[in-house]
């Protein structure tokens, strides 16, 4: 479903997946792989197992397609990440997303979304997206993050970011958010 919708197909389709399994159900390797086949298009026809996946989906090859990684137990609002590698820094985790998927001209359009730790609203995300690109956000390790963010306020923003999102995604042909 994720390669039929990154290529642009809303038939039997879903632009957002929860993927809810227990413990070492291979959630973080299912996203790992639709992180590989994104990242690599076309060029990762010739692993073992894609001619399978494409023949399900019924497409004739895997578009390669921008792509964000948020990672909940490796992500602290407080400290950030960037600033010390010339990157600039990103606090939240729209931030970070905005940031892998368009750069820092992505995070300027969050500047003070970033500044406040509020999540942004739809019209605001439409302008850190890619356009007329297919894009993959993967986000794992949720509730590790939300646990530890609650204190802060960060909880109920990053559900609020979330909700944002997929209307987003839902809005979309080629946008495809899978959390875990």
């Amino acid at each position: 479903e994720a390669v039929r919708r990154l290529s642009g197909l809303k038939t039997e389709t879903s632009p957002v997946f929860n993927m809810t399994t227990q413990f070492g159900g291979g959630k973080t390797h299912a996203l790992t792989l639709l992180y590989h086949l994104a990242q690599h298009g076309p060029a990762s026809h010739a692993w073992s197992g894609v001619r399978k996946i494409l023949d399900r989906a019924a497409v004739p090859s895997v578009p390669e397609a921008a792509t964000a990684v948020f990672v909940g137990n490796e992500f602290d609002s407080l400290s950030g990440r960037g600033g010390q590698d010339g990157a600039p820094i990103r606090k939240t985790p729209w931030g970070e997303i905005a940031f892998q998927l368009s750069g820092k001209a992505g995070l300027e359009v969050l500047a003070a979304h970033e500044e406040q730790m509020i999540a942004p609203a739809g019209d605001v995300i439409r302008r850190f997206l890619p356009e007329r690109r297919p894009c993959l956000i993967l986000m794992d390790e949720l509730m590790n993050y939300v646990s530890r963010s609650r204190k802060m306020g960060m909880a109920a923003q990053l559900y609020n970011f979330l909700q944002n999102l997929s209307e987003e995604a839902r809005g979309r042909d080629n946008l495809v958010l899978v959390a875990s």
